[in-house]
């Protein structure tokens, strides 16, 4: 496309660039991309001469300390998690110094923003020389096109680039083996996915099919026999008399797999599974979610369902204004159970902020202020508000000193607050996290209370009308007349 004014054959484009709101809608595109590659420059300043892996990804071991410190201070000032500055600020150092060219295009407002991030998005896993070839090709394009136009011509390029160099071995369908647990935005849904090459993909899947073909034919068998039912565990196919469909007896057979970990003893968990549920959700009387340990809120329906598998409920006490959580003591240096519990309730993530790292996984419990161990009376104490759950690269940037917590002194029954010094020039006040479900909680139980005083109220009421019309009733009945005259007849 061209800037308006320009000359254009395309009838429909000519009459987009000739209307005033669209010619508006234009300019701020172009005042977008200026606004962006400004930010990017501002960004990449944080890359600085830091030497980073090509294959380099958020939370690997190896990586620098101080390069770690400065994403933590870059996701404060962009309110977001620490994974996604570390892309940001990777995005801005390819931007400016891998895509020069094209940067400088969008500095003039001529390269659209979606075209650029996809630009980058799409050239993520490329060498600095396919980089810059890459760079040299695209913005010497006119980009009087489509969009359908440039993502065409984008992909055919990159397609023979790649078809031309030795992909690295990180970045072949083998090295890229992994599973991932994906976040799903529908309450009480997870999704589990697994990427590797195709052949082994295939092959997994038509394991799965082929067991699950299997079972479901038995049980159809099953049925009809009248004999008992091969993975039925809870009950949904002799309840509802035909077989489970083959996705769920692809789930069922893939979750109850027992996995082949070569004799190597896998440690018990340190957490169990925690499914916070308000009591009233369990009564029935409220319909507030429950939430899966701390970040993944639960219907319901299904918070209850959970709860009535369990054979143990734990007790959870929050404080009915705030919501915080009640601290436990202890006076050891090693936390007990109950306070590990305690401080993943406190903290369903890593205590830094921008850490999104789980607390009930690779996480270590921590002194905020270290524990003495020649003389444990000069502080350090092993209590509740001196303890944090952190994953372990930040516990080692605690350790070397590149962040500093300060546990403010707040009462027990407030959410508590510390605060992180991040290098120089960055802090930020984190308060605990809060059950988001006590102040609803608390509102339905004055509800209720109120809807209890205001039946004792009317029983009463009814109860002294009644006694009344029995007083009355013991007395002589008043005179009554049927006419609105007061002596009887002749009138």
């Amino acid at each position: 496309m061209v800037p308006p004014g320009g000359d254009l054959e395309d009838p429909f484009l000519g009459d987009l660039l000739t209307d005033p709101g669209l010619q508006e809608i234009w300019a701020e595109g172009s005042a977008e991309s200026r606004r962006l590659a400004a930010h990017f420059e501002r960004l990449a300043v944080f890359w600085g001469e830091m030497v980073i892996p090509e294959d380099a990804s958020p939370g690997d071991p190896g990586g620098l300390d101080e390069y770690e410190a400065e994403t933590l201070a870059v996701a404060l000032a962009l309110r977001c998690t620490r994974a996604v500055a570390f892309h940001r600020i990777n995005d801005a150092h390819r931007a400016t110094t891998g895509l020069p060219q094209c940067f400088a295009r969008l500095a003039a407002g001529e390269f659209p923003v979606e075209w650029f991030t996809r630009l980058l998005r799409r050239t993520r896993l490329l060498s600095a020389t396919d980089l810059a070839a890459v760079d040299a090709q695209v913005a010497a394009w006119s980009l009087d096109v489509t969009v359908e136009q440039y993502r065409r011509k984008l992909s055919h390029a990159l397609a023979r680039i790649e078809a031309a160099r030795e992909i690295p071995a990180q970045h072949t369908a083998e090295g890229r083996r992994r599973v991932d647990l994906l976040p799903v935005g529908e309450d009480g849904i997870g999704c589990l996915q697994v990427t590797g090459p195709i052949p082994e993909i295939l092959d997994l899947a038509q394991r799965l099919d082929a067991a699950a073909r299997a079972v479901q034919d038995t049980q159809r068998r099953a049925l009809e026999a009248g004999e008992p039912l091969p993975l039925d565990p809870t009950g949904t196919v002799q309840a509802h008399g035909k077989p489970l469909s083959l996705a769920r007896i692809r789930y069922e057979l893939l979750t109850g797999a027992a996995l082949d970990t070569d004799g190597v003893k896998v440690p018990g968990d340190r957490f169990r599974l925690t499914v916070t549920v308000p009591a009233l959700t369990l009564l029935g009387v409220s319909e507030e979610p429950g939430t899966l340990d701390g970040t993944i809120p639960v219907p319901a329906s299904m918070a209850r369902e959970l709860a009535g598998d369990c054979e143990v409920w734990y007790r959870v006490l929050t404080d009915p204004a705030t919501g915080a959580f009640l601290p436990l003591t202890a006076k050891t240096y090693r936390p007990s159970a109950q306070m590990l519990e305690h401080l993943r309730l406190r903290h369903a993530t890593c205590a830094v902020p921008g850490c999104t790292r789980a607390s009930s996984w690779a996480t270590e419990c921590d002194h905020i202020q270290e524990y003495d161990h020649t003389n444990p009376a000069r502080g350090g104490q092993t209590e509740i508000e001196n303890l944090h759950l952190l994953c372990w690269m930040h516990h080692r940037l605690k350790t070397t000193g590149l962040l500093d917590p300060i546990r403010h002194s707040i009462p027990v029954t407030k959410p508590g607050v510390t605060q992180w010094e991040i290098r120089a020039g960055a802090s930020v006040a984190v308060r605990d996290d809060t059950d988001l479900a006590t102040p609803a909680t608390i509102a339905d139980l004055t509800a209720a209370w109120q809807a209890y005083q205001d039946h004792r109220e009317q029983r009463a009421l009814i109860i002294q009308h009644q006694r009344q019309r029995a007083d009355r009733g013991s007395e002589p009945p008043a005179p009554h007349h049927d006419t609105p005259y007061d002596q009887p007849p002749p009138f």
